[in-house]
């Protein structure tokens, strides 16, 4: 065999050897994929149409106004409160 053949082997082999390993590689690590988030119910949020200690759904940075929440479904006051609330910032 001449020169010639042996590189493009060797070259052949090589890339070869670096797809599988791409392949490999890309099963092993983990793929975060996006789900579409969906809120949650009043119950589970322990949601109440009243404030909490001076806590109320229009002071949360979840709120929506003038009825909706990004957390929580259905429709809010803006003086309820619920386990996920976060004070505006």
């Amino acid at each position: 065999m001449d020169e010639k053949s042996k590189l493009s082997r060797r070259s052949f082999f090589r890339g070869a050897a670096t797809v599988a390993g791409a392949a490999v590689a890309a099963s092993v690590i983990p793929v975060r994929l996006v789900h579409a988030q969906t809120k949650s119910s009043k119950e589970s949020m322990k949601y109440q149409d009243h404030p909490n200690n001076g806590s109320e759904c229009s002071m949360c940075a979840y709120f929506q106004p003038p009825h909706s929440c990004a957390v929580v479904d259905g429709d809010i006051s803006p003086n309820g409160w619920c386990v996920a609330f976060a004070k505006k910032g």
